[in-house]
């Protein structure tokens, strides 16, 4: 699931969120990440429930903003082109994205049948700009995980589930930096004069 997830976050969200704005860059700095188990079975270290999902997010971003020290948004110069004097300013800020999966449970209707699930919930903090974000991807059925190392479509559609997540997020990011909340409101009527 590692590979197909690191294929998807990389560069397609990038490319896309990039082309809502005015120009610029995006470049991605990981964090310290886990190295998956060489093991079949695939422990998501999932919560129990949304609401443990959020507080382990909260936590986790609320010791690597400790851990990075408070720093505030950094503006360079930066050339347009190599052969051209001319700069525009550059802003480096700190963004955190921490993607947390949680069960929950559904009841089939009719029945007493209680279906297990996952969900991942996908968290987003901008400390400097007091924005936070967060979205629930698409849930996936428990008993896809016993058959992940056996089926090739079982971690394309999770790594799937992940990406739409990952998008949705850095959306909402774009949206609310821009300033674009608010400004899909309806045309009020031009009445005739």
């Amino acid at each position: 699931m590692k590979t197909a997830l690191n294929k998807y976050l990389k560069h397609d969200q990038e490319i896309q969120i990039m082309e809502q704005v005015e120009g610029g860059d995006l470049i991605v700095n990981r964090g310290n990440e886990s190295k998956p188990k060489e093991s079949s079975y695939r422990d998501l270290n999932a919560a129990d429930d949304y609401e443990m999902a959020i507080k382990l997010c909260q936590a986790n971003i609320d010791q690597l903003v400790k851990s990075n020290g408070k720093s505030q948004p950094q503006i360079v110069d930066k050339p347009t082109s190599p052969e051209s004097s001319v700069t525009t300013p550059t802003t480096y800020s700190h963004v955190y994205l921490r993607i947390q999966p949680f069960f929950t449970t559904l009841l089939a209707p009719s029945t007493s049948d209680v279906q297990r699930q996952f969900s991942f919930l996908v968290y987003l903090s901008d400390p400097e700009h007091q924005l936070t974000r967060m979205t629930m991807t698409q849930i996936v059925p428990c008993q896809w995980l016993e058959i992940f190392d056996d089926f090739e479509w079982v971690e394309e559609l999770i790594a799937e589930v992940l990406r739409v997540g990952v998008e949705v997020i850095g959306q909402e990011y774009i949206v609310a930096r821009m300033g674009w909340a608010g400004k899909g409101q309806p045309m009020k009527e031009v009445g005739n004069s």
